[in-house]
This record gives structure tokens, C-alpha cells and sequence, in this order.
């Protein structure tokens, strides 16, 4: 009887040694909040699945969506054992979403991703790559509109404010000074997340901009709630951002 509890007891200690080792492997957590965006989501899910780095875990939170986006999300935990989904029965918000995604996060950085916009396959890898000395690393994004291969590039920020999808957090950092996202906003949430996040002097390298994008997607409806005058600014900055590279490109062959 001895010897049989002394072998139980090895098997789950050998279990707990495992999943820790497992859990430590995690590079990044990517939390994606998701809420009626089945027509994007598709995407959203594959760049990150494609990614170059294999290191990482997906955290789907289904904000008690309406539409098919519980049911994306099942088929494609169905392929991968990465993704790990969430479900709320009531809508609760961005905020909440994403700060159950860190608390239930693996990875040794967490990376947000919006389920209607996409990173190419490199964003992840390209910024890990820069973390060794450092708690925040920010990479490029640039804006588009759904149905539109054309993009500009984003203003850098010079302030402590901005998007939180561009940049990678590391965990243990967020955790020692108990950061998280205001959970009685629902929008301008991110900026509010950045400011305490830089109050608290965390070490941050600006990552060189290499052609490896976050591509932040606008459109009606999303949650940031465009309208159409929005939309239609942001469509003819793309035309003349187009424009321009055309004629660089001309002046180059020439």
C-alpha cells in the first residue's frame, strides 16, 4: 500500500513538473476580445495561428456574442490545442475581456489582438526578438478598411498614450503593479491601460519598423464605432498615401 501511494504520488508530481515546464514555454499570450465578428473573425484567429513564433497561446474571449463567433471559435479550437476560448453569458466589455485573458494567461508577454483586424506572421516573433531587457516592446501598425488592400501608416505616438495592439506587455510586470484595464470604460480603455502601464517606469524599446505590421482594420459597427464621415477620411488619406509611394517609386526607376 505504501509503495502504491509513493507511485501515485510521483505520477502527479511528475504531471505538475510537466505542465509548469509547458506553461514556462509560453512566449506570449495573445488575448483576443471577440463580439459579434464572425464576418473577420476567420482571419483574425488564422494570422495568428500562422505565426513564425510556435511559442504562444490564443485566449478567445466570446463577449456573449449574438452572431456565429462562438461557433468559429469551437471549430478552430477543434485544430489547434493553442487556443483556449472563454464565454461570457452576458455582455461585459473590452475591458473585462481582455483583463480575464491576462489573468488566465501562460505566457511570459501578453499581446492583444482586435477580432476583425490581423498581424502578419512575423508581428510576434519580430517583437519577442527585442524582449531580453525590456517590458514593453512597441511595433508598427498601420490602418485600413475592410475590403481595402491599401493601408497608411499610423502617427507614431510622442506621448504615453495609444493603442495597446501594437505592443507586447510583459506579464510579470503588469502583475507586480497590478495593471489591468479600467473596467468602467468601454472605450479609450487601451490609452487608459497605456498611461498606467508607463507611470509605473517600465523598460520600453520601440522595435525598428520592418515592413512587419499590425493591420488595424475600421469599420461601422466595430468597437470603436466609426461612422461613415470617418470612413470616408480615412479612404482618401489611403488613395493619396498611394498616390505618393507610386510617384516615389517612379522617381526611384527613373
Amino acid at each position: 500500500m505504501f509503495i502504491l501511494k509513493k507511485i501515485v504520488f510521483l505520477f502527479f508530481y511528475i504531471v505538475i513538473l510537466l505542465t509548469v515546464k509547458s506553461y514556462s514555454k509560453i512566449k506570449i499570450s495573445v488575448v483576443i476580445p471577440v463580439y459579434n465578428t464572425e464576418l473577420y473573425l476567420e482571419r483574425s484567429i488564422q494570422s495568428v495561428l500562422n505565426q513564425s513564433l510556435k511559442e504562444i497561446e490564443i485566449i478567445c474571449i466570446d463577449d456573449s456574442s449574438t452572431d456565429n463567433s462562438l461557433n468559429i471559435l469551437n471549430e478552430f479550437k477543434k485544430k489547434d490545442s493553442r487556443i483556449r476560448i472563454i464565454h461570457f453569458e452576458e455582455n461585459k466589455g473590452p475591458s473585462i475581456s481582455r483583463n480575464t485573458g491576462i489573468n488566465i494567461s501562460n505566457g511570459e508577454f501578453i499581446g492583444f489582438l482586435d477580432s476583425d483586424d490581423y498581424v502578419d506572421e512575423k508581428f510576434f516573433e519580430n517583437l519577442y526578438q527585442y524582449t531580453k531587457n525590456y517590458d514593453v516592446v512597441v511595433g508598427t501598425f498601420v490602418r485600413s478598411i475592410n475590403g481595402s488592400d491599401k493601408y497608411i501608416h499610423h502617427e507614431n505616438f510622442t506621448n504615453i498614450e495609444g493603442f495597446v495592439c501594437d505592443s507586447i506587455f510583459r506579464r510579470k510586470f503588469l502583475d507586480d503593479n497590478n495593471i489591468r484595464f479600467p473596467t468602467n470604460k468601454r472605450f479609450m480603455e487601451d490609452k487608459i491601460f497605456r498611461k498606467n502601464c508607463y507611470y509605473q517606469h517600465p523598460k520600453i524599446y520601440k522595435a525598428p519598423d520592418e515592413g512587419i505590421y499590425y493591420y488595424y482594420k475600421q469599420r461601422m459597427g466595430s468597437l470603436c464605432n466609426y461612422g461613415k464621415k470617418q470612413l470616408k477620411r480615412l479612404y482618401k488619406n489611403m488613395k493619396k498615401n498611394s498616390m505618393k509611394k507610386k510617384i516615389k517609386n517612379k522617381k526611384k526607376r527613373l
